[in-house]
């Protein structure tokens, strides 16, 4: 393992959604940003867009943490594969207001439209976070627009998490009840950069163990897409702990690229 060479507290570059490890390059301070002027002007639906690896889940995890630290009621899915009752299932445990198994979608509907209706006017919304909402059948995305309007007044903000290739599988309708459309852009040179270094810093490294050269060819054969630079990174690690290197240099992130079996990116 290369922690001993490398001095290193813990692997710096692990996979998974953790919102100890996000770090905020600028397209996620700005879909941040975004996200909370959705819930704080009471607007019913966002649309987070992202391709393969861009960070989407961990954004919708990080907000998630922010709106229940605010004391804000979230609900938290994925809508991937997801039936219409169990959708309406999830969202009530979600909102502990007492799911029953079995019961029928048309009474679920019932009873989490009288609780929305039940809230007061001035009640802050609550936080639907749907992953994977591309990959959600037309019957369950059709009840969430639905769901939106059951109070007869807004009190649901709802952000759909898709990619951008398949974001048309959402649906006239509820394309049209979008609001907001948030895209989380690549990172530039400088975010996988400073990446690079809070990662390393919080794993206990106390210098840059990447020379300039070595990350300019990590964002590029990487298109600065967060997953497959930590990735990357990772390898290059292990791969200049073995020769013996105290330092990776642009060499040895190539050879780890050679590795992996990508094609570089454009």
């Amino acid at each position: 393992m290369y922690l001993t060479h490398w001095h290193l507290e813990r692997p710096p570059f692990t996979a998974g959604v953790d919102p100890a490890a996000y770090y905020e390059g600028a397209p996620q301070v700005e879909a941040l940003a975004r996200l909370r002027f959705l819930v704080g002007q009471r607007r019913q639906f966002a649309v987070l867009l992202g391709e393969r690896g861009s960070g989407k889940s961990l954004s919708l995890a990080v907000f998630a943490e922010e709106c229940r630290a605010a004391g804000r009621i979230v609900a938290s899915l994925n809508l991937a594969a997801l039936a219409p009752g169990e959708l309406l299932w999830q969202i009530a445990s979600g909102l502990a207001i007492g799911p029953r198994a079995g019961e029928d979608p048309s009474r679920a509907f019932r009873r989490l439209a009288d609780w929305a209706r039940s809230r007061p006017a001035d009640a802050p919304p609550v936080v639907l976070l749907a992953d994977d909402a591309d990959q959600a059948g037309p019957d369950v995305l059709a009840q969430l627009v639905r769901l939106s309007r059951a109070a007869g007044r807004p009190w649901l903000s709802s952000v759909l998490v898709a990619t951008p290739a398949r974001v048309k599988r959402l649906g006239d309708a509820l394309l049209e009840a979008v609001d907001l459309r948030i895209d989380l852009e690549p990172w530039d040179d400088d975010d996988a950069a400073g990446y690079v270094q809070f990662a390393l810093l919080e794993a206990g490294c106390d210098r840059p163990l990447f020379d300039d050269e070595a990350i300019s060819v990590l964002h590029a054969l990487s298109g600065g897409n967060p997953r497959r630079i930590n990735r990357l990174a990772d390898y290059a690690l292990l791969g200049a702990a073995a020769e013996g290197l105290e330092q990776v240099d642009a060499g040895t992130v190539e050879a780890a690229h050679d590795a992996l079996g990508w094609t570089a990116a454009a």
